[in-house]
């Protein structure tokens, strides 16, 4: 790649002038998009899972929907025929918005600072990857990639570290920087934020998971959890680990396309280590008992099965910090965290580690 395409990274950031403005006392969204009819929602991301929070109907052509929102937060404009049409940060001003169901990504949104600040962000952190991607031989390769993501979340913190005051900038580091980030570094960076921004539920939710992965952390006892088996009867991780065991609480889904590309890898190694001692409490983010079940056929996984059917609502997701699958946890016979979100052959070489070693006698175990 020419030399000149690497300064992409070290572009000026263009977002220090657009902190968190006061706003007016409620929102006042108008909105004209053509090809939409009848009943429109509105929809809040206040965490994990999306929550409807008002509706209307389209009069003449246009919709309005009023409101209070006590900080900026991720919204989208919903219709039972085309799905999410439009995702933008609501707070409290008057919002225009107006295009056509036919072109969603053309389709304006006036009067939001924080959108309009999220906005020259998607298209900062687009550029980069634009710029990478003209460039086939720079992507070709898993070091291409790496050093492209690697960028690219490089950027993403220099704007959440920019802009303290913005709840777009804690919306970031919750959606798009949490997974890569150890328990330490994501305390300082909520630190880091003004204190309105800290109520924000992105936030709230950052320093939760921080909690939760602490407690998780290596060299901890294990945190119990219990959930629903194939045959609906509660089964309890303490129920499973125990003395002469190591299990892997294993956290995935049917839906997961990377779960399922490691599980070839699971089943290899369940296979080999499980006479020896090795044992798999899987959860499941699954939404419907049909699809878990299926995913658990077609994949061979021969082991113990648990899901809450709730998503990423899962209880046992929460209280281990998990935020992206697949994500494992090594437990030893003594309860004590070994290590977490061992894959593929990195798997395999630790249970060899654990359960290879030679015994007194000089044989192995």
């Amino acid at each position: 790649m020419k030399a000149k395409l690497l300064f992409a990274g070290a572009l000026a950031l263009i977002f220090l002038a657009c902190g968190q403005k006061p706003q007016s006392e409620g929102y006042t969204i108008t909105g004209e998009i053509a090809g939409v009819t009848g009943k429109v929602y509105l929809t809040l991301f206040e965490g994990k899972m999306p929550q409807r929070i008002d509706s209307t109907e389209v009069v003449n052509g246009t919709f309005s929907f009023t409101g209070k929102q006590p900080l900026p937060m991720l919204a989208s404009i919903d219709t039972p025929e085309h799905g999410a049409i439009l995702r933008f940060f609501l707070e409290n001003s008057p919002i225009t918005i107006t295009g056509s169901a036919d072109a969603p990504d053309r389709i304006s949104v006036l009067g939001s600072a924080s959108e309009e600040m999220a906005r020259k962000y998607r298209a900062d952190i687009d550029s980069i990857s634009e710029v990478f991607y003209s460039d086939s031989a720079a992507v070709s390769t898993p070091a291409g990639r790496d050093s492209l993501e690697k960028l690219i979340n490089a950027r993403r913190m220099e704007f959440v570290k920019a802009n303290p005051g913005s709840v777009v900038a804690a919306y970031v580091l919750y959606r798009e920087l949490s997974y890569y980030m150890p328990y330490d570094e994501l305390y300082q960076a909520v630190a880091a934020f003004d204190e309105p921004v800290k109520q924000s539920v992105y936030l709230k939710l950052v320093a939760s998971m921080a909690d939760a992965q602490k407690k998780t952390s290596i060299g901890q006892h294990y945190t119990d959890v219990s959930a629903p088996d194939r045959d609906g009867k509660e089964l309890a991780l303490s129920s499973v680990v125990g003395p002469g065991k190591y299990v892997l609480l294993d956290f995935w889904a049917s839906w997961c396309p990377p779960c399922r590309a490691e599980s070839p890898y699971m089943v290899a190694v369940y296979k080999e280590f499980a006479p020896k001692g090795f044992e798999i409490y899987a959860v499941s983010l699954d939404k419907t008992k049909e699809a878990w079940q299926k995913g658990i056929a077609d994949l061979n996984l021969g082991w113990k099965h648990v899901s809450e059917l709730k998503f990423w609502d899962s209880k046992a997701a929460e209280m281990y910090g998990v935020r992206s699958i697949p994500a494992n946890i090594l437990i030893g016979p003594d309860g004590t965290i070994l290590a977490r979100n061992l894959m593929g052959n990195d798997l395999y070489a630790k249970l060899a580690e654990l359960l290879n070693k030679p015994s007194k006698s000089g044989k192995n175990e």
